[in-house]
């Protein structure tokens, strides 16, 4: 069972690189009862998680009065064989460490935004100063983009055509998904959210993602099939203009299979408390299962994005999902409440367990139903709640067997 687990969260946090793997890898999840990922509450939360995908403005390439040179992530290979091999080894080097009398790279500026991703507090990437891209036309907030197309997202550019589109191989789909696109949108953020933690949250971007927020280089994401998050809030003005500009960069030989193009997923603006639940900040497992009952672990995540330290109590209960994936009548387990000391700019991780009796187990059809449930972890200040967090989840048994897998007791046969 512990092995079953490790390699299941190998694959959540490593099938993403390559999607080789990542419709395997989500078949062995939903097999398994795992969810995908967790669900932020949108009703009664003082969290907010609003769509943002309508009324976006595109254009295809950089403005011609701009080298896009300055522009790039990193260091780009330009040839194939032993000399791209080498040029790519030198591209993964420390960005930093690059020389300067060279087009300047991003890359310095996007690191900080996988930081909440690194433990060691020492090894994270600290943002230098300056802010490029800051003059380039297309991230100021007065530039007209009205002759730009108007799109709602997902958009994927190059699914329009045409065909046999020069430099893009069979293999990449021959569409034309190479080349630079640019996404601008205003966002409403009034001034009573003043003292709030904003973030956007991009469910797939591709690929080597910038992005600037009122002229401001905000930061990035390079890897086009991952989601991800960036902290907005030392550049939104609640109440001011705020101008998004994203840029995304796909280059030439980049894939052996077709990328895809633009923003291919959802895009959401998260608001919250200064102290709530993590990105992704919930972790349950059920290690032991049965008709009679099933023990429930949770890791709960809590930042502290204000510049105080904070005292936090965090309690969960655990609801069943009807059909229609609502919680129904009372709560059937409950993860006692728990207070947690949070250092300022910093996070702490409170874990805790209950029991469910009875539980309605996950299983796959015919034989088994889809039975679901939801814990809801609840942060509260001063008996104040500053937090409701929803993380959607299935229980069921797995064991690996000589004659195959079975799930709650019952051989699945996998083709």
């Amino acid at each position: 069972m512990n092995s079953t687990l490790v390699f299941l969260d190998s694959i959540r946090n490593n099938a993403f690189k390559r999607r080789k793997i990542l419709f395997p890898a989500i078949a062995i999840l939903l097999l398994a009862g795992i969810p995908l990922r967790a669900a932020e509450s949108t009703s009664t939360s003082p969290r907010e998680r609003i769509s943002i995908g309508d009324g976006w403005r595109f254009t295809k390439g950089d403005p011609t009065n701009v080298d896009s040179q300055n522009l790039l992530y990193d260091v780009r290979p330009v040839s194939r064989g032993e000399d791209r091999r080498a040029r790519l080894a030198e591209a993964t080097e420390d960005a930093t460490q690059l020389p300067a009398a060279t087009h300047p790279v991003l890359k310095p500026w996007i690191l900080p935004t996988g930081n909440p991703f690194i433990k060691d507090a020492a090894k994270r990437f600290v943002r230098p100063a300056g802010n490029p891209g800051g003059d380039v036309s297309y991230v100021q907030s007065n530039f007209d983009d009205s002759g730009w197309q108007t799109v709602n997202l997902p958009h994927d550019w190059a699914i329009e055509g045409p065909f046999n589109s020069g430099g893009v191989g069979g293999s990449m789909g021959r569409l034309p998904c190479v080349g630079v696109g640019w996404y601008r949108k205003k966002l409403d953020i009034p001034a009573g959210d003043a003292g709030k933690s904003i973030f956007l949250e991009v469910d797939g971007a591709m690929s080597y993602a910038e992005v600037w927020l009122n002229g401001k280089l905000v930061g990035g994401w390079p890897y086009g099939y991952a989601s991800w998050q960036l902290d907005l809030t030392p550049y939104v003005v609640p109440g001011g203009e705020t101008q998004l500009a994203i840029r995304l960069d796909n280059p030439p030989d980049s894939s052996r299979w077709y990328p895809g193009a633009g923003i291919y997923r959802n895009v959401w603006l998260i608001k919250t408390q200064p102290v709530h639940v993590g990105q992704w900040g919930t972790f349950l497992t059920t290690p032991q299962v049965s008709d009679v009952s099933a023990t429930i672990n949770l890791a709960v995540t809590v930042d502290n994005d204000s510049k105080t330290d904070a005292m936090a109590d965090v309690i969960t209960e655990i609801f069943a999902l009807d059909t229609d994936g609502k919680p129904t009548g009372k709560a059937v387990a409950t993860i006692k409440s728990t207070t947690v000391s949070v250092a300022a700019q910093s996070n702490a991780t409170v874990s805790g367990s209950g029991v469910l009796a009875n539980p309605k187990l996950w299983g796959p059809p015919p034989q088994q139903k889809a039975n679901r449930y939801v814990a809801v972890t609840t942060i509260s200040q001063s008996r104040k709640t500053v937090d409701r967090y929803e993380t959607r989840f299935g229980i069921r048994s797995i064991e690996c067997k000589l004659d195959g897998l079975y799930v709650n007791g019952e051989r699945i046969r996998i083709q």
